[in-house]
């Protein structure tokens, strides 16, 4: 069995993707709205999954030339999955955030 420790390729290509500047506008905007609503409640998959396009849309709007099928899965590499049981949308959002200000 492999450390956790040692990135797989995968990860070692998500670790150096560039974090654009509508990206980084994306993982804000939706660390704001999970902050704001329910940031006690636990955040799922389908949250995850629906935020991100909501997130790609409304972003777009400042980057008129940016494809929104694109910039949501950029957003996607960025939020790391959940499986609904652990983590709150404010826990959440906090990680969104630091990640957001890294890379």
């Amino acid at each position: 069995m492999t450390e956790r420790t040692q990135l797989t390729q995968q990860d070692e290509a998500l670790r150096q993707t560039l974090l654009t500047e509508h990206t980084r506008d994306g993982l804000r905007f939706i660390a704001d709205k999970l902050t704001h609503i329910k940031p006690g409640n636990l955040m799922t998959e389908d949250q995850r999954l629906a935020i991100a396009l909501t997130a790609a849309h409304t972003i777009r709007k400042n980057y008129p030339g940016q494809d929104i099928d694109e910039l949501e899965i950029h957003l996607l590499r960025r939020m790391s999955y959940t499986d609904g049981k652990t983590v709150t949308r404010g826990e959440y959002a906090l990680w969104l955030h630091k990640t957001s200000w890294s890379a």
